[in-house]
């Protein structure tokens, strides 16, 4: 393994930083956005909720719904933005249901049985279902390890029960939401 070598100049140091480039990009304001992002996920939906209001405040335009999905263990210690989340909800907010929005969030360990996000997509089938009809882009952020499967099983499950779809054509409807750029994992380790 080669070493890297920092440099030294009267007793300053030195260190290499890189900017890449990221692969979440934010769609026109006008498609609506169905975001799942548990845990530190929310972080790059935060951005997206405040480019959006920033939008919406200079251009005075009226921007698309957005339904997100925000979920953590516990509501007392890992609700992360809570009051930002919380203040968008309020009437014509970018996630007020008034605006055909919505916020919901799972606290997987408040209560005996486990709930994750990809339970609050099923609960919220009907919501789900009507934005996916829209044309909306969807957005999952999180950890790697099931939820992002997890998440495309329950909105599978979605367009079968609600779009009265078969399960092979539910696949499809996600494969080709994929390919042209309205579905984006972005996970992590």
């Amino acid at each position: 393994m080669a070493k890297r070598k920092s440099h030294c100049i009267a007793g300053k140091v030195s260190v290499p930083v890189w900017i890449k480039q990221g692969s979440i990009r934010l769609p026109h304001p006008s498609v609506p956005l169905l975001l799942v992002g548990p845990g530190t996920g929310c972080a790059p939906f935060r951005a997206f909720i405040e480019e959006r209001i920033a939008l919406s405040v200079s251009s005075e335009k009226i921007v698309a719904p957005i339904i997100f999905f925000f979920g953590c263990r516990h509501e007392e210690e890992d609700f992360l933005y809570k009051e930002f989340w919380l203040a968008q909800t309020e009437d014509c907010k970018l996630l007020s249901h008034g605006l055909g929005g919505g916020f919901f969030v799972a606290f997987s360990r408040d209560q005996p049985r486990k709930v994750y996000v990809q339970h609050k997509i099923e609960e919220q089938s009907q919501n789900v279902w009507r934005i996916l009809q829209s044309g909306c882009s969807i957005y999952i952020a999180g950890s790697a390890h099931e939820m992002p499967v997890d998440v495309g099983d329950a909105l599978e499950g979605v367009i079968v029960k609600e779009g009265h779809l078969s399960k092979e054509n539910a696949k499809r409807w996600l494969k080709q939401l994929e390919r042209s750029g309205k579905y984006h994992v972005e996970a992590w380790q």
